[in-house]
């Protein structure tokens, strides 16, 4: 797991990490907003904050970090870290010289100038000098008192909440849900499925279970089986949200929240 981008604005981080899941790629965010997007209670645009308490996206899989770390790159989110300014080819004696010389006759031209200008001053404030004597001394008038400006009026930050949408169900939260409705209904046959269609094979190897026989929908002749569904997830980005788990006739919707590769079912909603 790797730390690719960081901001203070918490939206910016959930865009780049909405950004990397459309792309397939497994991301967290760390340091980031509860259910509903509400905003964290030490959000603050001192830059003075330690790195370590800002908002930020980390790839979860090692073999998604280059093309994680390349798709923000291309958008101008992370600095290569190739310097195409480098080179390994070291400069020649004629040019170290050249330059020597160059910044030597710069100095020079730069030493006449001030003592043009010193001469200037010089012959300007002798002729100045005896009219200036032959003046009486005039005193200055007092300082004007400074009036302080009133402070410009704070304008209050609008927070921007985001909303929440329906994504499809990742592969881990369909597993959690089927095998808790597995362990709650002790089901000797079921067909699953997840967003009204069949799963796909991850999702079938995570759920395997000696003690059901499990089936896709579309293998599923008996009409008496029950059916397992998983289905509306809804999210904000944050990794948290709500999903409906429907056994049968009967469907709930759960609370959900992702805890790094594994997932929490919190309760209805």
């Amino acid at each position: 797991m790797r730390k690719v981008f960081s901001s203070q604005r918490l939206e910016n981080v959930e865009a780049v990490a909405q950004l990397l899941r459309d792309a397939g790629i497994e991301v967290k965010i760390e340091n980031g907003r509860s259910y509903r997007g509400h905003r964290r209670g030490n959000f603050s645009y001192d830059t003075r904050k330690q790195a370590e308490s800002m908002p930020a996206v980390w790839i979860l899989r090692s073999e998604d970090q280059p093309r994680g770390r390349q798709m923000l790159r291309d958008m101008g989110l992370l600095e290569s870290t190739r310097n195409p300014s480098e080179s390994y080819v070291l400069a020649s004696r004629h040019s170290e010289k050249d330059t020597r010389g160059g910044f030597t006759a710069k100095r020079i031209k730069l030493g006449l100038l001030v003592l043009i200008v010193a001469g200037i001053g010089l012959i300007a404030f002798g002729t100045q000098l005896p009219q200036l004597l032959k003046k009486k001394t005039v005193p200055a008038p007092p300082p004007a008192v400074a009036v302080k400006a009133p402070p410009a009026p704070l304008i209050p930050e609008t927070i921007t909440e985001l909303a929440s949408y329906q994504a499809d169900v990742p592969t881990a939260l369909a597993a959690a849900l089927v095998r808790k409705a597995l362990e709650e209904h002790q089901l000797k046959t079921a067909c699953i499925s997840v967003d009204g269609k069949a799963p796909s094979n991850n999702v079938m190897q995570a759920i395997a279970n000696s003690n059901t026989a499990l089936h896709p929908i579309t293998a599923c002749q008996d009409a008496a089986t029950t059916r397992i569904d998983v289905s509306r997830y809804i999210t904000d980005g944050s990794g948290s949200g709500e999903a409906t788990l429907t056994v049968g006739n009967s469907a709930e919707t759960l609370h959900v929240s992702r805890e790094g590769h594994s997932w929490s079912i919190q309760g209805r909603r």
